[in-house]
């Protein structure tokens, strides 16, 4: 019922642990997953009477690139903390598990000191709190299918480098914080109803492409006055000259892709309220 601790010790050639289709496990306890010097991936998956990952449970774990926890029973965010890994391009999943309300403060710091990959998505988030990012450096933040997620504190980013890539489909999310949003280069946000508002064009600095739900979004990208424009248009100059594109999912939903086109800059403002 239960990974005590200690459980690997001396498996230092160990590269990779996965615990799958458990109806048993309940608990895994702290220095569970304790300096593993060559481990490179863990996954605890289908495991759904796993109701509690003790803090500390992953540790000294350098080599690590991979951990995925996924449909489990934990009631919070798995301590990431002390892994404290060197690999490049460190990914991070936690996927369906739907009793898991809230992204804390600090969340991520010490699990990597190098760029990072988190896949959060399908879980029961309700909430992200003040420096959930605190001390990583971002490449993409997958948040998609949290269908209760309706608050991101506006200081989530603080503290983080990142991130480049934005996904919030699927949400309730009704507003993006406004610090932090200059380091996306992509921002993905289909099925986001409850978004009807963005932050000021402004905080978007970096930002390359966007796939969002509603038309007058991608519009207001559009009409950016060009004496605000704190970037060069002339990468997007073969993209349409239409104010959106469209696409339609076999479900018939239609997706609006931002299109960015220097000739097509006006000086006058959107009004993309509802």
């Amino acid at each position: 019922k239960l990974i005590p601790s200690q459980a690997f010790r001396g498996l230092n050639e160990v590269v990779k642990i996965e615990i799958s289709q458990s109806d048993s496990l309940e608990k895994i306890e702290a220095n569970a997953f304790d300096n593993l010097l060559n481990l490179s991936e863990i996954l605890i998956q289908n495991t759904k009477n796993l109701v509690y990952i003790e803090p500390g449970a992953f540790r000294n774990l350098p080599r690590l690139k991979y951990l995925s926890i996924c449909n489990t029973g934990i009631q919070e965010l798995p301590d990431v903390t002390k892994i404290f890994s060197s690999e490049f391009n460190f990914i991070l999943e936690i996927c369906d598990n739907l009793h898991i309300t809230t992204i804390p403060g600090n969340a991520f710091q010490g699990m990597n000191n190098e760029s990072i990959t988190l896949k959060l998505y399908g879980n029961g988030f309700e909430e992200i709190q003040s420096h959930a990012f605190n001390g990583t450096t971002l490449i993409s933040l997958e948040l998609k299918e949290n269908t209760h997620l309706e608050k991101m504190h506006n200081g989530a980013f603080w503290g983080a480098t990142g991130p480049s890539i934005l996904d919030i489909s699927s949400t309730k999310l009704q507003a993006l914080p406004s610090y932090g949003l200059e380091s996306i280069h992509t921002l993905i946000a289909t099925s986001s109803y409850s978004l009807k508002k963005l932050p000021s064009r402004e905080k978007f600095t970096n930002l390359l492409d966007a796939t969002l739900t509603y038309p007058s979004h991608c519009c207001a990208f559009r009409n950016l006055p060009t004496k605000e424009q704190n970037f060069s248009f002339s990468i997007f100059e073969n993209f349409s000259k239409q104010c959106e594109s469209t696409a339609r999912r076999p479900n018939n939903e239609t997706l609006y892709s931002a299109i960015f086109a220097e000739s097509e800059l006006s000086a006058w403002d959107y009004d993309y309220g509802f």
